[in-house]
């Protein structure tokens, strides 16, 4: 975010979403926030990325809860 890059704030967003069977992702939250422009961009991040592979358990399609960490740096 613009903002934050003039404040010169940086640092790692972790999130945590489910990819659900369909490969969707869904349950988009902020595990551990740095400033609260970086965890709304963290969270758009997420929200637009294309679906991933569903998780396999024994031949059928699960959903898997991911933690994922977010690097801003200037």
């Amino acid at each position: 975010p613009t903002q934050a890059y003039h404040e010169g704030i940086e640092g790692r967003v972790l999130c945590g979403f489910v990819v659900n069977e369909d490969g969707s992702l869904s349950h988009i939250s902020v595990i551990r926030s740095v400033e609260k422009s970086l965890d709304r961009e963290a969270v758009r991040i997420i929200s637009n990325m294309p679906k991933w592979d569903a998780g396999v358990l024994s031949d059928t399609f699960v959903p898997v809860y991911y933690i994922l960490p977010i690097p801003f740096r200037l």
